[in-house]
């Protein structure tokens, strides 16, 4: 759930990762321009500009996942996951953005050989593409997807929180049974909307200094949204609600759940319970919700791939 809550707050990771990430795109434009400075400046190649396509094949969705999964096990990716899973003291909200913004990062790069602007408007152009392609595949193909998603989220999990020995000790089941999940789902969305958390989620924004720029205004109340949903409903108490659902206390159980709880993302039941808690979450914290940048798809946790 607290993925859902990660999303709307893409817009602020995006500008952050292609800024990070744009070293090589500036260096081969930087080439580019030396070996163009001697073509005219009505030249084609001197003119170019590039184009996304209009709509996704098999051939280039299945590619762009492909390519996302290299980067991820063998590139730059992996090496700032393991990097940030170094850090055993950084705050989870802050560990959780940053690994966001690793995998934004690596997805504009790789949609940019496309055509795709490497900006939040790329992005949402090749996530949009990508949905409606795999919108009308067979079952079967739109399922292949879906195992090529929660893989790759499962891996970023896996890489920035440092979980192979969890994982590797037989403790946890790595596939849970729906019913379970649901029961899981249940819970967190019931302590979501309790009293004192939307209180308090309505106290702190109220709190926060007015800015002339909406979208500024808006990033705080997420960062509030990620804090409060953090540290008093995950990890807050004792035990904490991570501890009561099974897994080991503090922001490596958090990432455990949610590497376990992936399966079932899309189930229609659990995203029901998501998206109701979340709607909550976000009137109490003085949200439009039709401005709210994917306030529609609350439930689609797992990144496009």
């Amino acid at each position: 759930m607290f993925v859902s809550v990660s999303r709307s707050l893409r817009s602020p990771l995006i500008s952050r990762a292609s800024g990070r990430f744009s070293h090589p795109a500036v260096a081969v434009a930087k080439q580019s321009s030396r070996s163009f400075s001697s073509l005219p400046p009505n030249d084609p190649q001197a003119q170019f500009q590039p184009s996304p396509p209009k709509e996704l094949n098999m051939e280039m969705a299945i590619g762009i996942q492909d390519a996302n999964q290299l980067f991820l096990k063998y590139g730059v990716g992996q090496q700032r996951l393991k990097l940030l899973s170094e850090d055993e003291n950084m705050p989870l909200v802050t560990k959780w953005q940053r690994m966001m913004q690793i995998y934004l990062g690596m997805q504009l790069h790789t949609v940019a050989g496309l055509g795709y602007q490497a900006s939040e408007q790329g992005i949402m152009m090749y996530t949009q593409h990508l949905a409606q392609f795999v919108g009308a595949c067979e079952p079967s193909v739109q399922d292949q997807f879906r195992e090529v998603g929660r893989t790759t989220w499962r891996d970023m999990l896996s890489l920035a929180f440092a979980l192979d020995d969890e994982l590797a000790s037989g403790k946890y089941d790595e596939e849970l049974g729906v019913v379970d999940a649901r029961n899981a789902s249940h819970k967190v969305a019931s302590k979501m909307i309790e009293p004192d958390v939307l209180e308090e989620l309505s106290t702190k924004c109220g709190q926060l200094p007015s800015d002339s720029d909406p979208e500024v205004e808006m990033g705080m109340k997420h960062q509030v949204i990620q804090d409060v949903v953090v540290n008093k409903v995950y990890l807050g108490g004792s035990p904490s609600l991570v501890e009561e659902l099974g897994y080991p206390a503090g922001p490596k159980g958090y990432a455990l759940m949610q590497y376990v709880m992936a399966y079932h993302e899309n189930d229609p039941l659990c995203m029901e319970y998501t998206s109701s808690s979340m709607v909550k979450l976000w009137q109490a914290a003085g949200l439009d919700l039709g401005n709210v940048p994917g306030a529609g798809k609350l439930p689609g946790a797992l990144p496009s791939v």
